[in-house]
């Protein structure tokens, strides 16, 4: 590619061959965007053209586009252009889902059933742009990105941000005045650290460099005085300047006391060249910039010219107004194209379009010039435009999708009832865009002004679930409950509702039996198999947790009727139930079901739903002892959250985080994280998560030893739950701790209630964990009241229930009381086996607290205090090398551990051995070693 020989510019043009080195590189401190930004005139797009020649050169894959204004309500016009060159081969190597996505996106196919996500266009770009990677470095180019439709903006802002660990750069283009905020595009300002982005400003020329410019593109030759008027006159922008020495060169210079011949604005420079052309010539400008894409077919056919030449078009680009190659118009300069459409009166402008529509092939497109022809509502123009948001919806881009549903509603005349439902369509839209509060408020227009019936049930039915996702389940439901009337006569839309409400009222349990036995009665027979799927399992799931005990039967019926990779609402619903219950009866599939649903969401971009999935695999991680991983899942949690601004959520990932603390031990940022978001869900009115909080914040105090304000948070959270009417609560495990709270206050009948509870609950539903709860509930009961034959039974069948239950912090929990009834029966060896089984758990677990209760049980037994020798495997290695003079982090480097571990063995090290410093340590070593 040749581009134009640049004046000046020596050190934005070193700046730019720096990033461009660097995006083309593969070091992990590269940098990942380089933008270059200034006022339009500044010359942007000839640095642009450098970096794309310099990024080519270095062997690199560039993907361009260079989008104009018209283009910005077209959808997927700007990733059209990218993609273009790359070859057939490399969208075939796409997994299947993600190339028919992209195909449809782009046009290369038609849509075969329900849209494709357009998340999974998000993914299918990134793995395509990630193939090209894997052989050479790719430059996502883009020029004037302000321009950049928005369905293609959102692609490329996922792409850029998920590409920081490939060989993947962005160049981009972008205006720098009152117009455009952002400076950076595609919202990388926000995800990147400002030393990953290289922005290049383009400042005005100065005199030196007017003259070289002026000289090498006009020929003129400029004295000292005439330069310095030219600067004065042009304010250094080299496109004025250039315009103004053109007219000088054709009128000559003026006398020295008068002003140069210079435009008032960058605009009105573009004007004088423009109309300076002959009339033929601006006409065919005129319907060039009408177009997307402009062609030269198209033109002649607009214009109504017979044969192939495109009379008027050679003086345009003998002006250098525009280029023509391969029957491809593009003006030179956006401005050239801003000053012909806004040279035309509005009039001729709108018979200009009713034209255009009549020879555009894409439907897109030639909704856009039905819309810009009409003056006012229309039904014709209004089904038009409706059809086009109808295609875009189905390719995947519902932010553009709305917009044209939005258009359609507002073109539509007063008093037509596709009106309302049209821009209820486009909230659908705005919501699976991510814009949730756009869409609540179309949705509550758009509801107000309908009359009652199935279509403003419809509208009521999206407005809850975006209430249930971004304000209140009670709020949801309220909206649910006023559609239920207004559906009437349509079994499959009041079935759907009572689903909603079954699947919503998490704060009335009796409410979701009734809702979801509804569901089931209106949707049996439908042809909706993922409908009578949800209605099957709803029955069985909210029954389970209204006491009902556990219908197995009626579970396996509903899982066998849910499709199996159908991608709904309903589906997903579906298998979420499934992994919930799961979590009750096998955790280990609860894992593998949890692992699937987020790798699935991953894989079609499905952001929104990964931190449902993130929720439940750090209690699953906890649970099973894996605090590193779920440490790790609680982090991305935090980070989706606050990527997908899901307000509501932030509760939930505040619980992860501080539920991770708590199972470590750290109480402060457990309390800290918990407290924030018990505020958070309280002000959401979001009981089923404040109750998460209290119930962290009650384990944080019983493990740090403060029975009374670990029962205060306890009963708080027991009286929430019992506000629900769960009587199967298998959503919550604090129950035991509350048992255990409230015996350490001496409060023995109070507990003997709640343990009665736990039996009865375990009787109707017997789930591992329960069994495990109640039955060390029962021991820690009967050794209260003395009853060490009661309670050793108790204990005992607390510890043969773990064999079905893979949770090693309440298996440790089990071994600690079943070690205090054997102490209270004097079987002192049995006891400290049970004991010392306890502490390794404890200690391999990290859980210092829980440990130090083992150690005071152990040295209470009467056990001599140890010495060096005395020490586990784990602890005698950490002793032997912090005693020849290892820091806690050589420690951990040595024996492949953590600081945090390496601190806690040294802790209970000190402890055993009775000393208090490092020395002390290093001398009772070498006695040891000595005897």
């Amino acid at each position: 590619m040749q581009t134009e020989r640049i004046v000046g510019r020596r050190s934005e043009l070193s700046a730019l061959d720096d990033a461009v080195e660097q995006m083309s590189g593969s070091t992990a401190d590269r940098t990942v965007a380089c933008v270059i930004q200034g006022e339009p005139g500044i010359g942007k797009t000839t640095l642009w053209r450098y970096g794309v020649q310099r990024a080519r050169e270095r062997g690199c894959e560039v993907l361009a586009c260079r989008p104009a204004e018209p283009e910005n309500l077209l959808s997927f016009a700007g990733l059209t252009d990218l993609v273009d060159t790359v070859p057939d081969a490399v969208f075939r190597a796409l997994p299947a889902p993600q190339r028919h996505a992209l195909d449809v996106a782009l046009l290369r196919a038609t849509p075969d059933g329900a849209p494709p996500d357009p998340r999974a266009v998000n993914l299918a770009t990134l793995s395509l742009v990630r193939l090209l990677a894997a052989s050479r470095p790719v430059i996502l180019a883009v020029d004037d990105a302000q321009w950049l439709d928005p369905a293609s903006a959102g692609v490329l802002s996922y792409v850029a941000r998920r590409s920081v660990d490939h060989a993947v750069g962005v160049l981009a283009t972008v205006r720098s005045d009152e117009r455009y905020a952002e400076p950076v595009p595609f919202g990388l300002g926000r995800a990147f650290d400002p030393d990953r982005i290289r922005r290049i400003r383009l400042d005005r020329l100065s005199p030196a460099e007017l003259y070289r410019l002026v000289r090498t593109r006009t020929g003129l030759h400029l004295a000292k005085p005439d330069l310095l008027r030219l600067g004065e006159a042009s304010g250094g922008n080299p496109f004025l300047a250039l315009e103004v020495a053109r007219s000088i060169q054709r009128t000559g210079w003026p006398e020295p006391s008068a002003p140069l011949p210079a435009p008032a604005t960058l605009d009105d420079a573009a004007v004088e060249r423009v109309t300076r052309l002959p009339p033929e010539t601006r006409e065919v400008l005129l319907v060039a910039a009408a177009l997307h894409h402009p062609r030269t077919a198209l033109i002649r056919a607009a214009l109504g010219m017979p044969g192939p030449a495109t009379p008027g078009l050679e003086a345009a680009e003998d002006a250098g107004v525009v280029e023509v190659r391969g029957g491809q118009v593009r003006f030179t300069h956006p401005l050239f194209a801003s000053a012909v459409y806004s040279a035309a009166a509005t009039e001729r402008r709108r018979v200009l379009h009713a034209r255009l529509a009549t020879v555009v092939p894409d439907l897109d497109e030639r909704a856009r010039h039905l819309a810009l022809a009409a003056d006012g509502p229309d039904a014709e123009v209004a089904g038009v435009i409706a059809d086009a948001a109808r295609q875009t919806q189905d390719r995947g881009a519902p932010a553009m999708a709305a917009e044209l549903w939005l258009l359609a509603s507002h073109r539509t005349p007063p008093g037509d009832p596709r009106g309302p439902r049209r821009a209820v369509s486009a909230a659908e839209c705005l919501f699976s865009a991510g814009d949730a509060m756009g869409a609540r408020t179309i949705l509550e227009t758009a509801a107000a002004g309908m009359p009652p019936g199935p279509h403003r049930a419809r509208a009521l039915l999206w407005l809850a679930s975006i209430l249930f996702y971004d304000g209140s389940p009670r709020d949801a439901v309220a909206a649910l409950q006023r559609a239920i009337p207004e559906a009437a006569g349509d079994r499959l839309l009041t079935g759907t509702l009572q689903l909603r409400i079954a699947w919503f009222a998490d704060y009335d349990a009796d409410l979701r039996v009734r809702s979801a036995a509804r569901a089931r009665e209106l949707l049996t027979g439908v042809a909706d198999a993922a409908l009578r799927a949800c209605a099957e399992l709803s029955v069985a799931f909210f029954g389970f947790l209204a006491g009902r005990g556990a219908d197995h039967e009626t579970l396996e019926r509903g899982r066998a009727l849910l499709p199996d990779r159908a991608f709904s609402w309903e589906v997903e619903f579906g298998r979420s139930m499934l992994n919930i219950w799961a979590k009750s009866f096998d955790i280990p599939r609860a894992r593998t079901g949890w692992l699937a649903k987020y790798r699935r969401a991953q894989e079609i971009g499905d952001e929104p739903a990964v931190p449902h999935a993130l929720l439940h695999l750090v209690e699953i991680e906890c649970w099973l002892g894996n605090l590193d991983l779920a440490a790790r899942y609680a982090e991305e949690m935090v980070e989706t959250i606050e990527q997908t601004g899901q307000r509501r959520w932030r509760g939930q990932a505040l619980y992860t985080t501080a539920l991770v603390a708590a199972y470590r031990c750290d109480a402060d940022p457990a309390v800290a994280a918990a407290t924030e978001g018990l505020a958070l869900a309280e002000s959401f009115q979001d009981t089923m998560v404040a109750v998460l909080h209290l119930s962290v914040l009650g384990f944080v105090e019983l493990s740090r030893g403060a029975p009374e304000a670990a029962d205060r948070y306890l009963t708080r959270a027991a009286d929430a739950v019992a506000g629900m009417g769960m009587r199967e609560p298998a959503r919550y495990t604090f129950f035991g701790d509350q048992v255990e709270a409230a015996l350490h206050l001496g409060d023995v009948d109070r507990a003997a209630g709640l343990v009665a509870d736990l039996d009865r609950r375990a009787a109707v539903a017997p789930y591992p964990y329960l069994v495990c709860v109640a039955a060390r509930s029962r021991a820690l009961l009967a050794l209260a009241r003395g009853d060490l034959a009661g309670a050793g039974a108790a204990a005992e069948a607390a510890v043969r229930a773990h064999a079905d239950l893979p949770m090693p912090f309440e298996q440790a929990r089990t071994l600690l009381v079943h070690g205090q009834v054997l102490r209270r029966r004097k079987e002192k060896r049995a006891a400290g086996e049970a004991l010392t089984r306890a502490g390794e758990m404890f200690q391999r677990l990290g859980a210092n607290r829980w440990h130090d209760r083992v150690v005071a049980e152990l040295q209470s037994l009467g056990l001599r205090r140890s010495s060096p020798d005395q020490l586990t495997p784990a602890e005698r290695r950490v002793a032997s090398l912090v005693a020849t003079g290892h820091t806690n982090d050589e420690v951990a480097a040595a024996l492949f551990l953590s600081r945090r571990t390496v601190e806690a063995h040294l802790s209970r090290i000190y402890r055993k051995v009775g000393v208090r410093s490092r020395t002390e340590l290093a001398q009772a070593v070498a006695g040891q070693g000595s005897a």
